[in-house]
């Protein structure tokens, strides 16, 4: 990243050579991409939204980018979705993307940087734009490319730039803009927080790309700015509403609150509740079973690629729920250490997902659909198709129904992957208005957690399970 890279350069494939991975499937994935199909059907979702006042932002600095999965079911009234998790700043699957959409991406990044740099108060201050990657990361080359969509685009502009990892940052260097990017664990041994600023070395850090950082932050006074008043903190943080994003209960709660609006986009609701110990965990499985006869599915906070989601079916007793419940934490502890807590957990009711014919089988899939805020904004970018790794017997096995292209068990499965086109939607079953209505669930969503984050952060009436009119 210290040379100037070419377009050529940016190709899927010699850019993985240069980088020491193999991009020949991530390549293929892209091609599958329609942009002329994705085009049209973002362009009628964004008239519906506007129509609906749905996707716009009254404060700029409340949300930049994000992704957000959903899971198809077949009903007597035609197709509906049930959300399955909303992802912030960190969100995987950029570069199979195509280059239209990822430029349109990043500008939700672009929009980050740029307000930092409106609200410095000196002109001769630098700005510090910290990005931090997962260890041993193996799709680092997303982040090669939005960097370097970023500097050029900066670049233009007429700033100078400079970026630097962690062994050769150098803090006196006379760039107006400083990209530093370092591993969390790296960033985590540096970062620290006072006067509201993030600071890495006592420097000021003026930008925060990286849910992890935030994450993994453990400053108390931090932690209370983000809970009580997010905006309040000088360092934009590409992903403030990370809180949320990371809760899958919290998701599903905010969802709970524009019911009414939602449903019209055909979003169908869950019932789901969240408990915070092993033993609470247990208790209401065994009430939910009981009670609803139907099975559930559990899902640690803060998880990622499946680790720790396991289905509890309604024949379990109550020593093969502990089972599973080990299990849970075994995954979860495996992927992300002991350092990093499970609990609480989200339980939701397991839907009845519909299935689609794939390579000689029956297979479960998810649709993620990425968007940014845009001028004030949100606005739909595009997505992919993401098919699970076994075919669908019972639904008690995980490969049955965990579709994540990377994180399961270390490996990266691009070829589970279908990108959106018209081809594509037959093979899932899908029509033209399905996607419409996934663009628009997708954008109001992330504006309702913006809009409801008081309500949802702060919600704690945990002890009922939350159902749906």
């Amino acid at each position: 990243m210290s040379k100037n890279i070419t377009e050529s350069d940016l190709e899927l494939i010699k850019l993985g050579e240069s980088l020491g991975l193999n991009l020949i499937s991530f390549a293929d994935l892209r091609q599958s991409q329609d942009d002329s199909f994705v085009d049209g059907i973002r362009s009628e979702a964004l008239k519906k939204l506007e129509n609906k006042k749905g996707n716009i932002l009254t404060q700029q600095d409340t949300f930049y980018v994000g992704s957000i999965d959903f899971m198809v079911s077949d009903t007597h009234n035609g197709k509906k979705f049930f959300l399955l998790e909303t992802n912030g700043g960190s969100h995987r699957g950029l570069s199979i993307l195509t280059t239209e959409q990822q430029e349109m991406l990043y500008q939700g990044y672009y929009q980050a940087i740029n307000y930092a740099i409106q609200e410095k108060k000196q002109e001769t201050e630098k700005v510090l734009i910290l990005i931090g990657l997962p260890i041993d990361d193996r799709l680092i080359h997303e982040k090669v490319i939005m960097i370097e969509y970023l500097r050029k685009r900066l670049k233009k502009e007429g700033f100078t730039l400079k970026i630097f990892n962690i062994d050769n940052y150098d803090s006196k260097h006379k760039a107006e803009l400083i990209f530093l990017v370092a591993d969390y664990n790296q960033i985590s041994d540096h970062i620290s927080y006072s006067n509201k600023w993030v600071k890495f070395k006592e420097e000021n850090v003026h930008v925060l790309i990286g849910d992890g950082i935030a994450r993994r932050f453990n400053d108390i006074t931090f932690n209370n700015h983000i809970i009580n008043n997010y905006r309040e903190i000088n360092t934009v943080i590409v992903n403030p509403i990370f809180k949320i994003t990371d809760d899958k209960s919290l998701t599903y709660l905010a969802s709970s609150f524009s019911q009414e609006v939602l449903s019209e986009f055909n979003l169908k609701h869950l019932m789901f509740t969240k408990c915070f110990s092993e033993k609470e965990l247990l208790q209401t499985l065994l009430i939910l079973i009981n009670k609803e006869q139907k099975s559930f599915i559990i899902k640690p906070s803060g998880g990622s690629g499946g680790a720790g989601v396991l289905v509890v079916s309604q024949s379990q007793n109550k020593k093969g729920i502990r089972r599973i419940i080990k299990t849970s934490q075994k995954e979860f502890y495996d992927k992300f250490g002991d350092q990093r807590n499970p609990f609480p957990y989200t339980i939701q009711e397991l839907a009845d997902f519909c299935l689609i014919n794939w390579r000689g089988g029956k297979h479960t899939y998810d649709l993620r659909i990425y968007v940014a805020q845009i001028g004030g904004i949100i606005k739909p970018i595009g997505g992919l198709a993401r098919i699970s790794r076994g075919s669908y017997i019972k639904g008690e096995n995980k490969q049955e129904f965990v579709v994540n292209l990377s994180g399961f068990n270390g490996q990266i499965e691009v070829t589970r992957g279908l990108g959106f086109s018209k081809t594509n939607a037959s093979i899932l079953n899908l029509q033209r208005e399905n996607f419409v209505d996934l663009f628009c669930l997708s954008c109001i969503i992330f504006r309702n957690i913006v809009n409801n984050y008081e309500k949802i952060i702060s919600f704690s009436n945990w002890e009922k399970i939350i159902k749906y009119h």
